[in-house]
């Protein structure tokens, strides 16, 4: 479906959306303090696992300035608002003052050191699959990066959600007591059973390539089969949707900032790649990949579509408001007329498409590309004609 914002809003506001999503500054990872008889290698190793599990992403507010892993961010979720809180060494309002227990047991069961229940948008549920040894790096990195002074602030959840002893009936449903440490799985590759402990745990993958039920709990039947996050649509990353992409080229989104329809990488998705897949060995990337490409799960339905109008209805909609992006690829629309693009987004399932060109895809893809007076048939049917303009091409390489 075409980018319509370039031909419906207002020039200004398409530049100034555009400027905004390239001039975000991420912050450079502050460099350890390691002093006389610190274990460097262990320093080095939670390093990684910080970078491994994202940590800088939400724990910086890096739409305001903040300081890395001060805290700040907030996040608004269905039930309420929350602050990400500072894990800096700050003996007031960091961690400064926590012992190795207390904070392996906030990372991998979600309790806090004064008793209460972490919210599981602290993916708690996917750390616990780190080993202890794991966490005391992390920390061990942590205790020795730049001690911020940052007020944490307190959660806006709506009642009844703002009583955090409810989370316990959470995770009487949804926490794994029993699953733990990752084991390895005899049958399989050193490599896969790499990828599969970074996916299900420190990188937390499914909490945005899973669609998630009512209570914020991922739909295993759907796993890592596409979501939408922040209106933002995070790709089906199983092996059907990455069908058409192989481990060099997945490890190339994860080194180069660039999605393998053309564009940069936007949203949540931006931020991870700063802040975490860049930094990560090839032979990571390579391990990921791997994992992903094996995993089978089915697709989410897509309720509420219309049945596409004619292929003349969906030609003259293309036409007039879609080509002027999808026809050239500018500010990272896919090309229709590619046979590659069209196979990778393909692999996505058309019902898919048709979701992502109704809801929008962020600040580059508004709802129905901005065309409000457009119906959902009719925008359904500009899809079908842009995925037949590259039916008949040959296959090609960019």
């Amino acid at each position: 479906m075409a980018l319509f914002a370039a031909m419906l809003l207002p020039l200004e506001l398409f530049a100034d959306t555009v400027a905004n999503n390239i001039s975000l500054h991420y912050p450079e990872f502050p460099s350890a303090h390691i002093e006389a008889g610190a274990d460097k290698a262990q320093i080095a190793r939670g390093e990684y696992l910080v970078k491994l599990g994202d940590c800088m992403a939400c724990h910086t507010d890096t739409r305001n300035g903040g300081a890395p892993f001060a805290g700040g961010l907030r996040i608004d979720t269905p039930f309420g608002a929350l602050f990400v809180p500072n894990i800096t060494a700050d003996k007031d309002t960091g961690i400064g003052n926590w012992s190795e227990d207390d904070f392996v047991t906030a990372m991998r069961e979600g309790i806090s050191p004064d008793g209460s229940y972490y919210f599981p948008v602290f993916p708690y549920n996917y750390y616990n699959r780190m080993s202890r040894e794991d966490v005391v790096a992390i920390k061990a990195y942590l205790d020795r990066i730049p001690a911020e002074k940052h007020i944490n602030k307190p959660p806006r959840m709506e009642w009844p959600f703002n009583y955090r002893w409810l989370q316990f009936g959470w995770r009487l449903l949804y926490f794994d007591f029993d699953k733990g440490q990752y084991s390895p799985d005899p049958k399989k590759a050193e490599r896969w059973n790499r990828g599969a402990f970074i996916v299900e745990g420190p990188g937390h993958c499914a909490l945005c390539h899973t669609e998630l039920n009512m209570f914020g709990a991922p739909k295993k039947e759907y796993y890592l089969a596409g979501a939408f996050v922040e209106d933002y649509y995070a790709p089906s990353i199983n092996a059907q949707g990455l069908r058409h992409l192989s481990p060099g080229a997945i490890a190339d989104i994860f080194m180069h900032d660039v999605k393998p329809t053309g564009g940069k990488l936007l949203g949540s998705m931006s931020d991870v790649e700063h802040n975490s897949l860049r930094y990560l060995r090839h032979t990571d990337m390579l391990a990921i990949a791997d994992y992903l490409k094996s995993v089978k799960s089915v697709s989410p339905p897509v309720r509420g579509l219309q049945t596409p109008l004619s292929k003349e209805a969906g030609r003259k909609l293309y036409e007039s408001n879609c080509s002027a992006c999808h026809d050239t690829g500018v500010v990272g629309a896919p090309e229709a007329s590619k046979q590659r693009v069209r196979q990778i987004l393909l692999d996505q399932g058309r019902d898919h498409l048709y979701q992502v060109a109704i809801k929008g895809d962020g600040s580059m893809m508004p709802p129905k590309g901005g065309c409000n007076i457009c119906s959902d048939a009719r925008v359904e049917a500009a899809v079908d004609y842009m995925i037949k303009l590259g039916a008949n091409k040959k296959p090609d390489t960019h």
